[in-house]
C-alpha cells in the first residue's frame, strides 16, 4: 500500500499553506520539520525566560 503524502498546516502571513511534507501525517498537529523546529525554539526561549524570571536573573 502507497504511503499518502500529507502537507504541513502552517499558513503564511498572505494565507498561503506551506508545502512541506507533515512530520507524522496521523498526528493531530500536522506540520513539516521546519515549522516544528520553529515551535521548538519558541517553546525553549519561553521556558528559558521562565526559568530565569523565577530565578530573578532575567534582565527586565
Amino acid at each position: 500500500m502507497a504511503s499518502r503524502y500529507v502537507t504541513c498546516r502552517v499558513l503564511n502571513r498572505r494565507g498561503n499553506q506551506c508545502t512541506g511534507e507533515a512530520v507524522d501525517p496521523n498526528a493531530e498537529l500536522k506540520i513539516c520539520s521546519r515549522h516544528l523546529a520553529e515551535a521548538q525554539r519558541l517553546i525553549h526561549e519561553a521556558y528559558s525566560r521562565t526559568v530565569d524570571n523565577a530565578r530573578g536573573t532575567h534582565p527586565s
